[in-house]
């Protein structure tokens, strides 16, 4: 039998008394403190679902309270729960609610009944959101989890839940619930000071409530004790202390791995390996994880994805469509929603930690939310198979042609999209304060733009999906390219920053930017939170990445930039007497040899030129200025979406060509 279905059925039969292929042993043991875990699997559309009815499990629970039930729930629409709930007052169980202030103005069935009901109920938490769904019921079991109470949350996202027969972890939910009955919510709570942590049974148990208690914290130490594996399925990932602590240890398996594989050791130095100890038998270690779509689309760049496929991370996106309208991942379902987290899930010593909380900053220091840790090898174990049930459904995150040929000959390699002009110290008319040693310099002048740009360039006859693609520096990343972000053959594809002065709620847009007609925009919302390029003017290398993490092309070495920057137009003594000349790309060395197609590396000064209108026609420089706003064309040289000033020697009759790189 599926294990994950014996143990919903050993859970009911414990929860509802029933004897049928149950012993006396069992029936023994029915009054022992435990843990039981429960997974939905929705499938990949509705068609392809299994779902072993977690909701029922709820309800029997709920029909089973003699005595009191308290909850705290967001989304609270599932019919089966809200009748039960509506038996279980009329036969007189005491009943309490908590839920989030936004739901409780609506038509959401749950909120409506315990209403006319007359419930006692408090909402909270206007600014942000009560997020917490929880359950506890004659003070003694626990039903908790990363899913709401909707028939969403049960039938169609990907959710997890987890139910607890204790006294002592009722008695800390119920402080927690105490506080927001109360009043209290977000930062209002105070810490309780309980211990957080217990034994059920054979599995350890931690509860964390958010913020007075920090979750983000645990999240981290368990990260970073980590011995083997860390396996993650999230919903919304924004926090990026969490991202880089999980690129650190993406590094430090991958350098065991490379150390420790007996059938050959990688490309790592006997130096480097001095203080790696080597585990017998051998067996490979690894950071990978499944997101969810919903959210990296609507969080853009500022989702922490970006950062980990730039390192190497493995990272697949959700395989769930089960949604009201398939192919539609916000319209009802089809949704990865759990927010959990297995360290070392197949060891002897395996750490699960799961529930409401989100990795944002929200969830961090605002909403109402909940972590459980447990840890013991039945839970570890049956997480880590939930997670290879979530890894094998999802989908890769790769890059293709969308040309009419998917052959192997036309895949990506470097050189196929390159760096072509770069305008890493653009003009604005003030001094960037980043950019100079002068302390007295006005630190205001920071958020007024640099109008900083990269152009990339497709040097294929073939249109190339740029979706997830990165560019990133040797220490984090710059940019990231949307999902559904193309570029067509021979193309050039201009990306600018959009961020111009101070953010203002009542002037969130650019007015002033210097360059028209881009094809990726960053920070449209002008928000301070949201990415902007920063090209460094000292320190300058950009490496363009595909979503597995493999370079495509490089621009720069890790010292000063090779061409372009700024020029003094008379005394000079005035940031505004002056002209910002961008980088441009020398693509070939070829001399007398009409047959030269490799393209110069992208980290050889050589292949680059600082942009120089004087020489080209007028019909290029017109061109050329078009793309730069008539107020800034005095101080800009740069070909913008253009052909470089230096011309570009591709043979675009030819649709069998492709130009590799030196880099190959």
């Amino acid at each position: 039998m599926n294990r994950s279905l014996f143990t919903l059925l050993a859970l009911s039969m414990a929860f509802t008394g029933c004897q049928t292929s149950l012993d006396s042993d069992d029936l023994a043991g029915m009054n022992t403190p435990k843990v039981e875990v429960h997974f939905n699997y929705p499938g990949s559309r509705q068609v392809n679902g299994i779902n072993p009815h977690a909701d029922d499990v709820v309800v029997q629970m709920i029909d089973r309270a003699n005595a009191t039930i308290d909850f705290a729930v967001m989304g609270f629409s599932r019919r089966s729960i809200v009748d039960a709930l509506v038996r279980a007052y009329e036969r007189g169980v005491h009943m309490r609610f908590v839920g989030n202030s936004r739901h409780a103005f609506g038509t959401v069935r749950g909120y409506l009944e315990m209403d006319r009901l007359n419930v006692p109920t408090q909402v909270g938490n206007q600014n942000h959101i009560m997020h917490d769904k929880f359950f506890i019921i004659d003070s003694r079991f626990i039903i908790t989890g990363t899913g709401n109470i909707t028939t969403t949350g049960f039938k169609r996202n990907d959710n997890n839940w987890v139910f607890i027969d204790s006294g002592q972890v009722a008695a800390d939910f119920k402080a927690e619930f105490d506080q927001m009955f109360s009043g209290r919510f977000g930062f209002a709570k105070r810490n309780q000071e309980n211990g957080n942590s217990y034994v059920v049974g054979e599995t350890g148990v931690e509860v964390y409530f958010s913020p007075q208690e920090d979750a983000m914290g645990r999240i981290l130490e368990a990260v970073e004790n980590a011995k083997e594996s860390i396996e993650f399925f999230i919903f919304a990932f924004t926090k990026d202390q969490l991202g880089s602590l999980f690129i650190s240890k993406h590094r430090e398996f991958q350098r065991y791995n490379a150390c420790c594989d007996p059938a050959g050791r990688g490309d790592v130095t006997d130096d480097q390996c001095l203080q790696v100890t080597c585990e017998t038998p051998f067996r490979p270690r690894y950071v990978r994880g499944v997101i969810d779509r919903s959210q990296l689309h609507s969080n853009g760049p500022y989702h922490e994805v970006y950062r980990l496929l730039a390192f190497g991370v493995p990272v697949r996106m959700d395989g769930n469509d089960n949604s009201r309208q398939p192919g539609d991942y916000q319209a009802g379902g089809g949704r990865q929603h759990a927010k959990t987290l297995v360290i070392d899930g197949n060891t002897d010593a395996p750490v699960v930690l799961t529930g409401s909380f989100n990795w944002s900053s929200s969830a961090t220091v605002a909403n109402d939310e909940v972590l459980v840790v447990l840890s013991g090898q039945n839970v570890g174990g049956q997480y880590a198979d939930y997670f290879d049930y979530l890894w094998n459904m999802a989908k890769r995150i790769g890059n293709r042609y969308l040309g009419d040929r998917p052959d192997s000959a036309t895949g990506i390699k470097p050189g196929s999209v390159v760096f072509n002009e770069i305008q890493w110290d653009g003009y604005n008319g003030l001094v960037d304060p980043a950019e100079t040693d002068n302390p007295d310099t006005d630190r205001a002048d920071h958020f007024v733009n640099n109008d900083e740009f990269i152009e990339l360039f497709n040097t294929t006859p073939y249109m190339i999906d740029l979706s997830m693609w990165t560019i990133a520096t040797d220490d984090d990343f710059a940019v990231g390219l949307y999902p559904g972000t193309v570029i067509g053959p021979y193309e050039h594809f201009l990306i600018v920053d959009h961020n111009t002065e101070a953010y203002d709620d009542l002037r969130p847009h650019m007015r002033g930017g210097a360059y028209v007609g881009a094809d990726f925009v960053m920070n449209t919302a002008n928000d301070a939170r949201f990415l902007r390029p920063n090209l460094h003017n000292a320190r300058f290398k950009l490496r363009l990445l595909d979503p597995r993490g493999r370079e495509v092309d490089v621009a720069g070495n890790g010292a000063a930039p090779f061409a372009g920057g700024r020029r003094a137009v008379g005394s000079g003594e005035d940031p505004r007497d002056q002209v910002v000349y961008s980088m441009e790309r020398v693509h070939f060395d070829c001399g007398d040899d009409s047959s030269c197609t490799k393209i110069r590396n992208g980290a050889d000064p050589a292949s680059w030129a600082g942009c120089d209108l004087s020489g080209v026609s007028e019909e290029v420089k017109a061109q050329a200025l078009s793309q730069v706003r008539p107020e800034r064309q005095q101080h800009i040289v740069a070909t913008p979406g253009q052909p470089n000033s230096g011309g570009e020697q591709f043979p675009r009759e030819d649709p069998n060509w492709r130009a590799p790189s030196s880099q190959e």
